[in-house]
């Protein structure tokens, strides 16, 4: 009888034990950023997942590449400044403004533990710098547009930004096959169909994939490396997938479609 008492005691304050080991085997890996391969550092909030998105604290970040950041209260706007470039963002709204045009983003800036916190693409599009993601650190990398720095070529990101395991969106990688600065995404809908169009232009001879939605579909790239796309599907997709592979290589851009 003694012997099963103590078995049983024993099995009872094993239990926590147990429990708790299994939460912290089980818990995410924390999300790092680094600049040129030096890492930021983030005083109270770090960066998160939220909405299957990656959201990252711009103040540290933003001073930490020389941008001078100020916050107004009453009209809850952060403005970010370095040179000519003045940047402009309101909390909860999905768009921001660089010297007067409009970048919209996956998600709307947010108050998290009194910290302003934007999607990690924001850093690319607004600021100009190359962002990319290091799957086995865990880590967001920045670096200067023309600076070498290699990476994960992993850019699963839809794992979570539901079912599938998230990471920070897709900026592109090393590869650099899309020329960013030309794709663009409309969309116009005709009762309950989506006419929807991507163009742009990658490096001559790369294979070009673009998702929408559910759908993969290859696109025919011309001889100077442009493309157009073009295709009526469901209503109501708001993002696409291009995909550019050649030689081996791949890179990936996630963007949103804009209504015409």
């Amino acid at each position: 009888m003694l012997k099963k008492l103590a078995s049983l005691v024993l099995a009872i304050a094993l239990v926590p034990v147990a429990a708790f080991s299994a939460s912290a085997a089980s818990a995410p890996a924390a999300i790092k950023v680094e600049y040129n391969q030096k890492a930021i550092v983030f005083p109270d909030q770090n960066p998160l997942i939220r909405d299957s998105r990656t959201l990252v604290p711009i103040r540290p970040i933003a001073e930490s590449l020389g941008f001078d950041v100020e916050w107004n209260e009453q009209t809850r706007t952060v403005t970010i400044n370095k040179g000519t470039n003045d940047v402009r963002l309101v909390v909860s709204q999905k768009i921001a403004k660089k010297n007067g045009q409009t970048i919209n983003l996956d998600v709307p800036a947010q108050i998290i533990n009194q910290r302003t916190m934007v999607p990690v693409r924001f850093i690319a599009e607004a600021l100009d710098y190359k962002v990319d993601w290091a799957q086995a650190t865990q880590t967001v990398l920045i670096a200067d547009l023309h600076a070498t720095q290699p990476v994960s070529t992993t850019t699963d990101q839809t794992k979570s930004d539901g079912t599938k395991t998230a990471t920070p969106e897709k900026t592109g990688n090393t590869t650099d096959l899309i020329d960013r600065a030309t794709i663009k995404g409309k969309s116009f809908t005709m009762s309950t169909i989506g006419l929807y169009s991507v163009t742009g232009e990658v490096k001559p001879g790369s294979e070009v994939v673009v998702k929408v939605g559910d759908t993969n579909f290859e696109v025919e790239v011309n001889a100077d490396g442009s493309f157009e796309f073009n295709k009526a599907q469901r209503d109501g997709v708001k993002t696409y997938t291009l995909t550019a592979e050649k030689d081996g290589k791949t890179d990936v851009y996630e963007g949103e479609f804009t209504s015409k």
